[in-house]
């Protein structure tokens, strides 16, 4: 994305959904940057969460814990740091997220693909941006308009924004399957 993506502006984008003024800075003293301030992280997060956003997707080999689980599976893996969800292990090995770790019968070093937590508002996706501001739009709406069914047209408009940003995320990489479906086909 462009480098004058802020999260200002795209809390801006979220406030003119809602008709609202415009912020200077999310420390503004006002109805609308205390909402942006109070909520942007956690609506980041939240719509990170909902798809795994090829622009957030890292990959990490964990070292097991030294306290293995107390029943059940011999390994126990922490999350990296910055970790939202995981995505893929790589084993064949049975395999159950718990809290914030990975249990399972595979041995170390474990290969993950995970969804991390991106903060740096230039690295968004430009789909995921609208997306993105839609959802603080919905979070932060009665707020700023204490009008229920606002709100719930945001979560709605946020829904039909998400599902159109992961179409296209979807296309940027081609999986196994896909692959040797078109090689049958040519």
């Amino acid at each position: 994305m462009s480098a004058t993506t802020s999260f200002v502006s795209i809390c801006n984008r979220a406030l003119t959904f809602l008709g609202a003024d415009p912020l200077t800075a999310l420390t503004d003293d006002s109805k609308e940057g205390r909402a942006c301030n109070r909520m942007y992280e956690q609506s980041r997060d939240q719509a990170l969460r909902d798809h795994p956003w090829n622009f957030a997707i890292k990959r990490a080999s964990l070292a097991a814990s030294t306290t293995a689980p107390i029943y059940e599976y011999t390994n126990a893996f922490t999350w990296p740091t910055g970790c939202l969800r995981i995505i893929e292990v790589d084993t064949t090995e049975e395999w159950a997220v718990e809290g914030r770790s990975i249990v399972s019968d595979a041995a170390a070093p474990l290969k993950i693909v995970y969804l991390d937590t991106i903060t740096d508002p230039t690295e968004f996706d430009a789909m995921f941006i609208e997306a993105y501001a839609y959802r603080i739009a919905a979070d932060i709406s009665y707020d700023i308009t204490a009008n229920q069914t606002v709100t719930t047209n945001l979560e709605t408009l946020y829904a039909a924004k998400l599902a159109a940003a992961r179409l296209v995320d979807a296309q940027e990489s081609l999986s196994a399957d896909e692959n040797t479906w078109l090689e049958a086909r040519a």
